[in-house]
């Protein structure tokens, strides 16, 4: 299947630059050299273990454009040297690739995406800030979807379609999965400013873990009550039936409020829904997040707090509750220095484990322009860990680094 997907996609690129007229092409490489210093690489509680990490980031940034084709690659070659040997060097990537190709005008398309990265395994705690390989694995995420669009009325879009995922962690195969996905889904503009959507999604999902079938029907609006100020709701209803017989039934939803005066904008959203879970089939996450952003001249600051539940699907029992918030600004001293610092406040409820985790992260940042696209930066990142019951969590790392990089 990935190589049929491959081979279509570069039949697909040389038959559309072929016939392209006035094409553009833009081709960047860049180098980085980065130094680390971290005073706890394996975050233990004891026996803590410090190191100096060098790393070599060379990478290319590469866009096309053409009337029927429109293409964006984003690569990065990212090598590790452990000075005290405290791991083996290691090499690592970071794509992010799409294609965009119009195969019929106003009729049919073809979208395709190729994301690989470092993530992390726990869909509740994001640790890839605070560690360079702590409980992640790379990630390759290939996505390919011919869809076609219909105009029943001047107000009405149909977009219909297939979609196939391929996602693949490379130091846990055994999550490893593929999806077919066939979507429908409408949209009607009731005026300029307000429009309601249905649709259906049907997916057949080939795991290692445990394969399923789904069918997910849901219905929305949009409405734009003033300039830059708009309201949005989405639900309906997803049943699932696992290759081992099991059955699950629920209801979904997505909904929130977006209003901005001048330079202040405040966000509120909910939600229930499934997300992708490294190391289980299925996670329903239940949210309220906000966002509170003022804006000046030279920078801005925010603040965002956000309430979640997981519930591990199949068993519907409670994995993690997790509440907290992150202040953060930034501000351009000149126009060739410009800083960034952010903190982060979470506490994790896990009744599995009989306890609770509470996390502080510190994030900072500092980037000056030396000369044309060239630039340092300083980076300073502190992350303590509080339990009671989970010894484990018991830990704090400070991380200092220095970049040095060049853009062609």
């Amino acid at each position: 299947m990935l190589k049929i997907f491959r081979l279509s996609m570069l039949l697909s690129i040389v038959a559309v630059a072929t016939i392209a007229q006035g094409a553009e092409f833009e081709v960047h490489p860049s180098l980085a050299v980065n130094q680390e210093y971290t005073d706890n690489v394996f975050e233990t509680s004891a026996n803590r273990v410090s190191d100096y990490i060098t790393r070599a980031l060379p990478g290319i940034a590469m866009t096309y454009k053409s009337p029927a084709f429109t293409g964006d690659l984003d690569y990065l070659f990212d090598y590790r040297h452990y000075a005290k040997k405290s791991r083996k060097d290691e090499i690592t990537h970071t794509l992010g690739a799409k294609g965009y190709l119009i195969a019929i005008q106003n009729f049919a398309f073809l979208d395709v995406t190729d994301n690989y990265q470092r993530v992390s395994l726990d869909v509740a705690r994001d640790v890839s800030q605070e560690s360079l390989f702590l409980n992640q694995s790379d990630r390759n995420i290939v996505n390919a979807s011919p869809y076609i669009t219909l105009h029943p009325t001047d107000r009405t879009l149909l977009k219909t379609g297939y979609r196939f995922v391929d996602t693949r962690y490379f130091d846990s195969p055994a999550i490893n999965k593929m999806d077919h996905i066939g979507f429908a889904d409408m949209t009607h503009a009731l005026s300029e400013r307000f429009s309601i959507s249905t649709g259906y999604i049907f997916t057949r999902e080939l795991a290692k873990t445990n394969d399923f079938n789904q069918h997910l029907a849901y219905g929305g609006f949009r409405y734009e009550y003033a300039d830059k100020s708009f309201v949005f709701g989405q639900g309906g209803n997803v049943w699932t039936k696992y290759k081992d017989g099991q059955r699950l039934n629920s209801v979904f939803w997505n909904a929130g409020i977006s209003h901005t005066v001048d330079s202040v904008t405040a966000s509120v959203t909910t939600g229930k829904h499934y997300v992708e879970d490294p190391l289980r089939s299925i996670i329903q996450e239940t949210f309220v997040s906000g966002v509170l952003e003022k804006r000046f001249e030279r920078g801005a600051v925010s603040i965002s707090p956000i309430y979640s539940e997981y519930v591990l699907a199949q068993s519907d029992a409670l994995y993690t509750r997790k509440y907290g918030a992150t202040a953060q600004g930034r501000y351009s001293f000149t126009d060739d220095l410009s800083g960034t610092v952010s903190f982060s406040a979470e506490k994790y409820e896990q009744p599995q484990l009989g306890s609770y985790t509470r996390r502080f992260l510190v994030t900072s940042g500092l980037s000056y322009l030396i000369a044309r696209q060239l630039t340092v930066s300083l980076y300073y990142n502190y992350v303590d860990y509080y339990s009671p019951g989970i010894a484990a969590d018991n830990r704090h790392v400070n991380r200092g680094m220095i970049e040095i990089k060049k853009v062609f």
